[in-house]
């Protein structure tokens, strides 16, 4: 890229795009990769040189998307929404699934309904224990019982799913939410497309939305 062209690409950042600016709290490697998730794939669409511990990315997305930050040298992967904002995220390469992303709105909705889902799913660590003395005692019984509290905790964790998309039609986050059910091990492909149905038109659009579209053949 020439300067000229970086000049542009900058200016049309500063007026409608985005500027990411990162920190990493220690040393994790010389290069960052900016990558677009298409689907299970992660494609690099921009790189960044780690100076003092920090790096920058900007651009432009034509709508919200899921996309990872990667390392040189390294297997740290961090997932995070690009929008059209000017926003940081604060990595410690120690604790890397959970960066703290300040300045938007998107990723801050994005970690409410994670933390939420981390606390329906802390109830199988307080299962496994009991799960390991039945599985070595061989009690079927206790088994069976466990097991059913496992579907109790994941027909919990769905419904919330569902219920965070129907509070927050008009989120961004909420078609991504959506999306992620197609990957469910038991893809209720009539509660998606119900749900579908009730997101605003501006979500409708984006990516991960045109997705179950045609996944479920709703266009």
């Amino acid at each position: 890229m020439d300067k000229t062209d970086k000049l542009e690409k900058e200016t049309v950042s500063k007026k409608n795009g985005f500027v990411l600016h990162g920190t990493l709290k220690s040393f994790l490697s010389d290069k960052v990769y900016l990558s677009n998730i298409i689907e299970n794939n992660i494609q690099p669409v921009d790189s960044a040189k780690i100076e003092n511990s920090n790096f920058v990315f900007q651009g432009v997305v034509k709508y919200p998307e899921r996309f990872a930050l990667t390392f040189e040298n390294s297997s740290a992967t961090i997932i995070l929404i690009i929008e059209n904002t000017n926003f940081e995220i604060m990595i410690d390469p120690d604790q890397l699934d959970e960066p703290v992303i300040k300045g938007s709105e998107l990723n801050n909705k994005l970690d409410e309904y994670k933390s939420i889902s981390k606390n329906i799913f802390k109830k199988i660590d307080y299962l496994f224990p009991r799960f390991q003395k039945a599985r070595l005692e061989n009690d079927l019984k206790n088994l069976a019982e466990i097991g059913n509290e496992l579907k109790k905790i994941e027909t919990e964790f769905t419904d919330f799913s569902f219920n965070f998309v129907k509070t927050n039609n008009d989120s961004y986050v909420a078609a991504m939410i959506l999306s992620d059910q197609l990957k469910s091990s038991t893809v209720d492909t009539l509660r998606i497309s119900n749900a579908y149905k009730f997101l605003s038109e501006k979500v409708k659009k984006s990516p991960d939305a045109q997705l179950i579209a045609t996944t479920l053949n709703l266009r």
